[in-house]
């Protein structure tokens, strides 16, 4: 499926999920929310009747749904991959609630197409199908009972995107503020100038952007965005200082 909106460039993949219901209950939320499509990786008769019987009239988004082997397989298409997960006690990734997500992707969107990946219904995503992923999305719940069935949680995320595709398109009309473009261009002037420097030698360039995005556009937050930002600066200073990238292995991570 798909729309002329840029949520037709979000898809949601559904790693070996367990219940034809919940996967009809989510194709219907793609489709209320404007979402560019379904992704079922792992799971076999995805389109028995009760799926169907719960799509309502999203059958369409069944019929069309790419249907893969394997989680490694339904995530290549794609230059942002985002978990939603409820354990990321142990991540090392970036860790964002719903509403920052939203934020991301829309600024993300024309780099490419965006999955946001959700696990089966009774166990989540592995910390190896984590691993796959660029960030981690975890929504905030109640911490006697903090677990969502797959449908609500998919709808929640695509809601706040929806809102902040609004908000964001809003702002450019009444204030002048920076389209996609114009913010792409900028991020791609400071990852030229970050790579010239030497600082993306001992800082994977990918993990670096995804962070500096989510500063960039929503402000430092956080004290690891702010060592991020000090640790760009600092490399900025000692290149300045000593006429280009040599002697990277003296120059310690932030």
């Amino acid at each position: 499926m798909g729309s002329d909106s840029p949520l037709g460039r979000i898809h949601v993949v559904l790693n070996r999920p367990r219940y034809g219901g919940n996967i009809g209950s989510v194709a219907r939320a793609v489709k209320n929310m404007g979402l560019g499509g379904l992704v079922i990786a792992g799971a076999d008769d995805y389109m028995e009747s009760e799926a169907r019987m719960m799509a309502a009239s999203a059958g369409d988004v069944l019929e069309s749904a790419r249907v893969c082997d394997s989680l490694e397989e339904a995530v290549l298409p794609y230059s942002v991959v985002l978990g939603v997960s409820r354990r990321v006690k142990s991540s090392r990734r970036r860790i964002m609630d719903p509403r920052e997500a939203a934020r991301f992707v829309i600024r993300e969107l024309d780099n490419g197409k965006i999955a946001l990946v959700f696990g089966p219904e009774d166990s989540g995503l592995s910390a190896v199908e984590l691993g796959m992923c660029h960030g981690i999305v975890s929504i905030p719940a109640a911490a006697d009972y903090p677990s969502l069935n797959l449908s609500q949680a998919v709808m929640v995320l695509a809601y706040e995107l929806r809102m902040n595709l609004s908000e964001s398109e809003r702002k450019v009309r009444l204030f002048g503020g920076p389209s996609v473009d114009e913010f792409q261009s900028m991020l791609k002037q400071v990852e030229s100038v970050l790579e010239s420097t030497g600082f993306t030698i001992n800082n994977p360039v990918t993990q670096v952007m995804v962070h500096l995005r989510e500063i960039l556009a929503g402000g430092v937050k956080t004290s690891q965005d702010a060592r991020i930002v000090r640790g760009i600066f600092r490399r900025i200073a000692w290149a300045l200082e000593n006429g280009g990238t040599e002697g990277d292995d003296h120059e310690k991570k932030s």
